[in-house]
């Protein structure tokens, strides 16, 4: 958990931990509890340890198929056909974690690309 300190001179960083930031079932609108971290009094460090939070992770398959086929003697061709994150499970990015911006704490607004097809050729000579 991070913060903008708004004090010249003040060091900015991590969050004071209030109290407990784990959420029973987190969800993309809500990761985690951003009322458990609060902005340190000036002049002072957070206590909010590294990686004290999680975010959800990924879990992808991919999967690719190919044929080759032989036209003449040393002419090859190749059909390939390559499928990224083949059951288009949703990977979801970090939530927020600037507790300058309490609008967006422990949101999630980012996820990686959906299934991904692709086909192609390749001559071999």
């Amino acid at each position: 958990m991070t913060f903008n300190s708004t004090i010249q001179g003040s060091p900015a960083g991590r969050a004071q931990l209030v109290g407990d930031p784990h959420l029973s079932n987190p969800t993309i609108d809500g990761w985690f509890n951003p009322a458990a971290f609060a902005v340190p009094a000036p002049f002072t460090f957070g206590n909010s340890g590294k990686n004290i939070l999680t975010g959800p992770g990924a879990v992808t398959f991919d999967f690719s198929v190919y044929k080759n086929i032989n036209v003449l003697e040393k002419l090859r061709l190749q059909f390939r056909s390559e499928f990224f994150n083949l059951f288009n499970k949703p990977n979801f990015g970090n939530p927020a974690s600037n507790i300058s911006v309490p609008s967006q704490v422990g949101l999630i607004r980012s996820a990686a690309p959906a299934r991904v097809i692709q086909f192609g050729l390749r001559l071999t000579f």
